[in-house]
């Protein structure tokens, strides 16, 4: 792991070298191919390993990068959470699983998260993001995605391969774009 780690850090450095000869800015946002990214989060457990920090990984979210169009289930969704009648070139962004360890919830780890991937979803063109919140049925994630602007929506359900929301809840919310000022301003590392 330690070597994937130091050959990411050296492509981004090597990419903002590259900007920096150029005298070109460094990207905002770098999406691999395949059209879907994990975001992960760690802290340091204080431990080193050689020069390196060990670092104990405490979340992973993973999300697609690429705008696909709009659906019939989803239109209707939009039309009745937000009162929005949908253009014909909607784009839609997904997020595909979402995990925390126990310990780090209510941290804000997860709202941090889901800013970031809406973030990186407007930035590729997408208006919508829609999961589905699997959460056993107790409500608690449910509405901690309603919390942070998620609204239920059941005519995704058989679409989001959840009919009767065997699997979990669909929801759907807008995405939410930066402005340059706004990227540089978070503590993130690509």
């Amino acid at each position: 792991i330690i070597f994937e780690i130091t050959k990411l850090r050296l492509a981004s450095k090597a990419m903002r070298l590259d900007c920096a000869i150029k005298g070109e800015e460094p990207p905002v946002v770098l999406c691999p191919s395949g059209g879907r990214a994990v975001l992960e989060a760690y802290v340091s457990d204080g431990k080193r390993i050689g020069f390196f920090k060990r670092k104990k990984r405490i979340a992973r979210f993973g999300f697609t990068t690429n705008a696909g169009p709009s659906a019939l289930p989803v239109d209707e969704s939009i039309r009745d959470c937000f009162g929005i009648n949908p253009s014909s070139n909607l784009r839609i962004g997904a997020i595909i699983f979402m995990f925390v360890e126990p310990e780090f919830r209510s941290r804000r780890i997860g709202e941090l998260a889901v800013e970031i991937i809406s973030a990186v979803q407007a930035y590729q063109g997408s208006d919508f993001t829609i999961l589905v919140a699997d959460d056993k049925g107790s409500g608690k994630l449910v509405s901690w995605y309603e919390k942070i602007g998620f609204k239920q929506a059941p005519k995704m359900q058989e679409m989001m391969g959840s009919p009767n929301a065997k699997y979990g809840v669909s929801m759907i919310a807008p995405t939410i774009g930066f402005s340059r000022s706004r990227w540089e301003s978070l503590r993130i590392k690509w």
